[in-house]
């Protein structure tokens, strides 16, 4: 995968549910199957789904057949999962009380549980480091008011390694940052993060606040924003081999609908790569690059659901 040019783009809808045109009814179920990954040997998806009645992580075939749950966390449940570069190890962020959710890596299989972080606090959105040494997630522990509504900490990008030793800090935002991971060199550190100036939410209302996408130096060093815009703009991630930068943003509308994005590091190229009615959120490469998965969904004020889909990137 050395470049996408501009056009070079099919989309290929693989996965529930059908295409719902406006004058049909909202689906009555909300199931939301979200945060896609493709092992490495591209033979299964780990995915968040609510199927159970809470959220929490399962497994299934490439083609959509044989899900299988692997968490059965109590409560809020568990989320955001991701494999690791060897397919051996799943890494996923659960709920264990009030005001504390934390890190843990399962076997593919849901068997030889590891908590990772602890501590109160919110630990979450983990991703694996290119060579598979370490986890990155963001965390609110060294927020000065822990009592505080979550939009309202400091939430920071941290990495530790598998077992969770060696503790290291890459932002000091001071701020909502987010969905943090390390570029395939290790070398700069990509999220999202809540500036205070006026933006648009997801519905497209006026705001005080605006969510960008940064780009740093691993050690939080000369940030600077990526394809900025007043709108939403989320879930970031980089391409395997470190030239593009993936996100979702609803900049094109309409409210509650939003699209994916490819630019360059450096900011150049920005480029629509989804369209239509349905939204397309939470982007995540196939090892080998010639493949993104992302969550497709309908959303209004008061529901929502979606499925998985497979899209082909054609070089």
């Amino acid at each position: 995968m050395k470049k996408y040019p501009l056009l070079a783009f099919t989309l290929i809808l693989t996965a529930f549910p059908a295409i719902v045109h406006a004058a049909e009814p909202f689906q009555l179920s909300q199931v939301k199957d979200m945060y896609p990954g493709l092992s490495p040997d591209g033979n299964q998806v780990v995915f968040q789904s609510n199927r159970s009645g809470s959220n929490q992580v399962w497994v299934m075939n490439a083609d959509g057949s044989e899900p299988v749950q692997l968490t059965r966390v109590p409560g809020e449940g568990a989320e955001t999962p991701a494999w690791s570069p060897d397919g051996r190890h799943i890494v996923y962020a659960a709920y264990l009380g009030e005001g504390n959710n934390d890190v843990f890596v399962m076997n593919p299989d849901g068997s030889g549980v590891t908590r990772v972080t602890s501590g109160p606090g919110y630990d979450g959105h983990p991703h694996w480091t290119a060579d598979g040494e370490r986890i990155v997630f963001n965390s609110d522990r060294d927020t000065p008011d822990p009592e505080a509504p979550w939009n309202q900490r400091w939430h920071e990008i941290w990495s530790v390694k598998a077992d969770g030793s060696d503790a290291r800090k890459h932002t000091d935002c001071r701020s909502v940052c987010t969905y943090g991971s390390l570029s395939p060199d290790g070398r700069r550190v990509l999220y999202r993060k809540v500036d205070a100036r006026p933006g648009l939410d997801w519905d497209l209302l006026a705001i005080e606040k605006n969510s960008e996408i940064y780009l740093a130096a691993s050690d939080g060093g000369n940030p600077r924003v990526i394809a900025s815009h007043p709108a939403f703009d989320g879930w970031p991630l980089w391409s395997p081999d470190g030239q593009w930068i993936v996100f979702a943003s609803n900049r094109t509308g309409p409210a509650l609908t939003g699209q994916l994005w490819l630019v360059k590091p450096d900011g150049s190229d920005l480029q629509q790569i989804t369209f239509g009615d349905w939204g397309h959120a939470q982007p995540a490469f196939s090892s080998d690059g010639k493949t993104l998965l992302a969550y497709r969904f309908q959303e209004r004020p008061d529901a929502e659901y979606g499925g998985i889909v497979r899209i082909p990137m054609i070089p």
